[in-house]
């Protein structure tokens, strides 16, 4: 059951960045560079929340909602989907590898609390592989000359999307917290 909630985030949140930040940053920004990356990607979040908290099995729902969620709602082509998702999707693992190699304790202190900003630091490489990946693969597959700038904007749109969702993640969390206390007094 925990595996299928990151299924549904990720569709959830996906949908809410199709419909409503898209056409409000093509109406700010060049539709060009929007079809392509987006300055506020919010399933970025999903995808790092949920490997820190699920770990390595969270990896089959997320690369499975990614090839879901473009290939239902963006008509995508069927390899291109697949290729894409699995960049993706092994980002993470990379990212959050990385990481454990940089830094020799666990993204877990002793107390078992969460520490935001190494979440952040792991988003942050993960979005580095995945914006340079994707980029590349992106950039050898159409004549798009910003490839430089598609590069960028995956970097921000999926560092500003992870910290947009931590901060809806722990809303989430004090709201469940303050609830919890009223349901059971």
């Amino acid at each position: 059951m925990n595996i299928i909630i990151p299924f549904v985030l990720f569709l959830l949140t996906f949908l809410f960045h199709k419909y409503l930040i898209v056409p409000f940053e093509i109406l700010i920004f060049s539709e060009e560079l929007i079809e392509y990356a987006s300055l506020l990607y919010l399933p970025h979040a999903v995808r790092i929340i949920a490997y820190y908290v699920l770990g390595p099995i969270v990896l089959i729902p997320i690369f499975l909602s990614q090839c879901f969620t473009n290939l239902v709602f963006n008509n995508a082509e069927l390899m291109n989907t697949v290729y894409l998702s699995s960049l993706s999707t092994l980002s993470i693992f990379f990212g959050f590898k990385l990481y454990e190699l940089v830094k020799t304790k666990n993204l877990f202190n002793i107390n078992k609390t969460v520490d935001w900003k190494q979440i952040i630091i792991v988003g942050f490489l993960v979005s580095i592989f995945n914006s340079t990946l994707s980029t590349l693969y992106i950039s050898l597959d159409t004549s798009f000359d910003y490839y430089k700038n598609i590069k960028f904007t995956f970097l921000i749109g999926d560092v500003l999307g992870l910290v947009f969702g931590m901060f809806l993640f722990i809303l989430c969390l004090e709201i469940y917290k303050i609830w919890g206390k009223d349901v059971g007094s």
